[in-house]
């Protein structure tokens, strides 16, 4: 039975759509981001009471969207100068970015419908469609992935990064390709090559989690060095363990956790907790994503609490 690894998941994690800006970070997450999606900013300040309307019913139909744009929240009480050059009259105010470069705005509180309209127009003047192919071309990827043609994938990644090079999603499915064709020095290239922000993606922490992963497996042997031996032995922990990590080297992870759940119920302070906190090493390997972490977390919690 072998497990695969999910890379991506097709939506941008909620902490890239909505983020706070300021002058200083305004290229980066406006003109910068607005290259690869339409990016809506808005201009608020806190003593403005239809600031206070408007900007929640953006934030709830741009998480709505699930990617197809994104929101900056600009203060301008603290960001006078920025507000001035964009000669901003009034409060609220919503510039729509493009490719660089405004492409529609509008100022004052609008009811939800209204708002709507407004960023189906963004949208549709951004390409809109172009979204939904890179998306599409993300998901042919990770199916590439999915079926061991790392090979493919690999060239698949390859050409979307040419796309959108800071793209944490495709750089972590770039690198895991890379990992799986035994290329760990190019990964290692890869990551030292990010910026700080990029390696707190959640993305590009289970990308760093899989690396890891990938190096102890190496060291593993097969599942049938093990078998016999832990079925004889049932409470050998050291035993089960390295069954667990051969496992995971012939890319079975739930037999893999499965041993390792099966320490912790029987032993949980078992070699000051090994065996739990190796299944969270793996869970952040797999990622949030994938079904088995979501199941091992629930698996792992009924057995701690019992």
């Amino acid at each position: 039975m072998n497990d695969n690894d999910p890379i991506i998941s097709s939506d941008q994690s909620i902490e890239n759509i909505i983020v706070d800006s300021d002058t200083a970070s305004f290229n980066t997450d406006v003109i910068e981001a607005s290259k690869s999606m339409p990016v809506l900013v808005d201009f608020w300040a806190d003593w403005c009471a239809p600031c206070k309307q408007l900007t929640p019913i953006l934030e709830s139909l741009v998480k709505s969207y699930k990617g197809q744009l994104k929101l900056v929240k600009i203060d301008t009480e603290k960001n006078q100068e920025l507000s001035q050059q964009l000669q901003i009259q009034s409060l609220p105010t919503v510039y729509a970015f493009y490719e660089g470069q405004p492409i529609d705005g509008f100022s004052g509180a609008m009811p939800e419908n209204e708002v709507k309209k407004f960023i189906n127009k963004v949208i549709e003047a951004s390409g809109g469609n172009k979204l939904e192919e890179f998306r599409k071309a993300i998901e042919e990827a990770e199916k590439l992935y999915n079926e061991e043609d790392f090979e493919s994938a690999l060239n698949a990644f390859s050409n979307l990064l040419s796309e959108e090079a800071n793209n944490a999603k495709i750089i972590s499915g770039y690198g895991k390709c890379l990992l799986k064709m035994e290329r760990g020095d190019e990964v290692k290239e890869l990551l030292e090559g990010l910026e700080e922000d990029m390696l707190n993606d959640k993305n590009i922490i289970s990308l760093v989690a899989l690396s890891e992963l990938e190096k102890s497996n190496k060291m593993a042997g097969s599942p049938e060095e093990f078998l016999s031996d832990v079925n004889a032995n049932p409470n050998d922990h050291e035993l089960r363990f390295k069954l667990a990590e051969a496992y995971l080297a012939s890319n079975k992870k739930t037999d893999a956790l499965e041993q390792l759940l099966t320490i912790v119920k029987k032993d949980r302070n078992w070699e000051d907790d090994k065996a739990r906190k190796k299944i969270v090493e793996l869970l952040d390997a797999f990622g949030e994503d994938d079904p088995i972490t979501s199941k091992t977390r629930l698996k792992l919690s009924s057995i701690i609490f019992a």
